[in-house]
């Protein structure tokens, strides 16, 4: 995914805007592998401000993901804002080069910051609906789809001793 700003590098003030669409690949996040439903749409707004380029838009794609509950496969809509700052070559200082991106080139190529900002944004564990009531923890039937016969009063064994404590109160 590659940005030419040759139109803004060089003239103070001036801005132009970019829609860009490319397919990711799938990648591996911890346990589960992940994969892109559709490609990933970037909207910028790229400003010289004569210190910096500042970039500010849009990133939307859509993942294909497990529930962690009922371990569904769904697919996950994202859209997020994106802000960056790309800073000349005369204004680099070891500050600014930990958080921006050094403009040495007329094309710019965002990918792996696009992707950063897109991995940032995933929940710890995703969940098909917030009403999801995920898998029968004694026989593993989906509760979003049948009920089981199962004893809902069963105890962890770790804390089944408890089970015949009685208050004093």
């Amino acid at each position: 995914m590659k940005v030419n700003v040759t139109q803004v590098r060089y003239r103070s003030g001036e801005s132009v805007r970019f829609d860009l669409m490319e397919d990711f690949s799938s990648f591996d996040l911890g346990a589960e592998a992940l994969s892109f439903s559709a490609p990933v749409h970037v909207q910028l707004q790229v400003t010289n401000t004569n210190k910096a380029v500042m970039v500010s838009g849009t990133i939307e794609t859509e993942l294909n993901v497990i529930c962690g509950r009922c371990l569904e496969p769904f697919k996950y809509p994202l859209k997020l804002p994106y802000q960056d700052e790309w800073i000349f070559p005369a204004q680099a200082t070891e500050e600014l080069l930990e958080s921006a991106l050094l403009l040495e080139k007329d094309d710019v190529d965002i990918s792996q910051r696009i992707f950063e900002q897109i991995v940032l944004a995933l929940p710890m564990k995703f969940v098909c609906s917030d009403d999801c009531r995920g898998l029968c923890l004694t026989c593993g039937a989906n509760l979003n789809l049948t009920s089981c016969s199962c004893k809902e009063d069963v105890v962890d064994p770790r804390f089944a001793a408890l089970a015949n404590w009685h208050s004093q109160d």
